[in-house]
C-alpha cells in the first residue's frame, strides 16, 4: 500500500512539474510586433540608393497596408538590407537590431514571383554560420515585372533541408517590383 501511495505522489509531483514548466513564458521566443518593413537597396556602382516601405500601422484587419513599388534598372547589382519597425508604439521601435542579435532565432526568406528577372543571394549568416539573410545581393536581368515576398521566420529549424518553411511567421510582406 505504501509503494502505491508513493507512486501516486511521485506521479502527481511529476505532472505538476511538467505543467509548471510548460506554462512558463519565455520572452526570447515571442513573435515580434512588426507594422513596417523597409527594403534598403544600394547599387554596387553607387548610382542608386533608395528605401522602399511596406506599412500597416493598424496591423491585421482594418485598413490595407501601403506599399511602395520597387523599380530597378536592368543588369545591375544592388546590396539590400531589410529593416523592421513597430510603429504601434510611440515613439516607434526599430526592432532590426534585436532581430540581428537574435539571428540564430530568425531567418529571412525571399520568394520572387511573376516573370521577374531577379536573383537574390544571401551575404550574411547567423552567429553559427547558418542562413540569416537580413543582408542580400539583388542581381537584375532584363526588363520584367513581378513581386518579391519577404518573410521573417521566428525559431526556424535551420538544420532541416526545407528550413525556409519552418518556424512561425513574424512578418510576411509583398513588394511589387519592376525592372526597366
Amino acid at each position: 500500500m505504501n509503494n502505491h501511495l508513493l507512486k501516486i505522489g511521485f506521479l502527481a509531483l511529476f505532472a505538476f512539474a511538467v505543467a509548471a514548466t510548460g506554462c512558463r513564458k519565455d520572452d526570447d521566443t515571442e513573435n515580434e510586433v512588426i507594422t513596417t518593413v523597409v527594403v534598403h537597396l544600394k547599387s554596387t556602382d553607387g548610382t542608386f540608393d533608395r528605401r522602399f516601405t511596406w506599412n500597416d500601422p493598424d496591423g491585421d484587419g482594418g485598413l490595407p497596408p501601403t506599399v511602395e513599388d520597387i523599380t530597378l534598372a536592368p543588369n545591375k547589382e544592388y546590396n539590400a538590407e531589410v529593416h523592421f519597425y513597430d510603429r504601434s508604439k510611440s515613439p516607434e521601435v526599430d526592432i532590426t537590431e534585436e532581430i540581428e542579435k537574435e539571428s540564430d532565432e530568425h531567418l529571412l526568406v525571399y520568394r520572387v514571383s511573376g516573370t521577374l528577372n531577379l536573383t537574390i543571394t544571401p551575404t550574411d549568416t547567423d552567429s553559427k554560420g547558418r542562413p540569416f539573410r537580413l543582408k542580400t545581393r539583388w542581381a537584375t536581368g532584363a526588363a520584367s515585372t513581378g513581386s518579391v515576398v519577404v518573410t521573417l521566420r521566428h525559431n526556424p529549424n535551420k538544420q532541416l533541408p526545407n528550413l525556409d518553411q519552418t518556424g512561425s511567421v513574424d512578418a510576411e510582406v509583398e513588394f511589387p517590383v519592376r525592372i526597366q
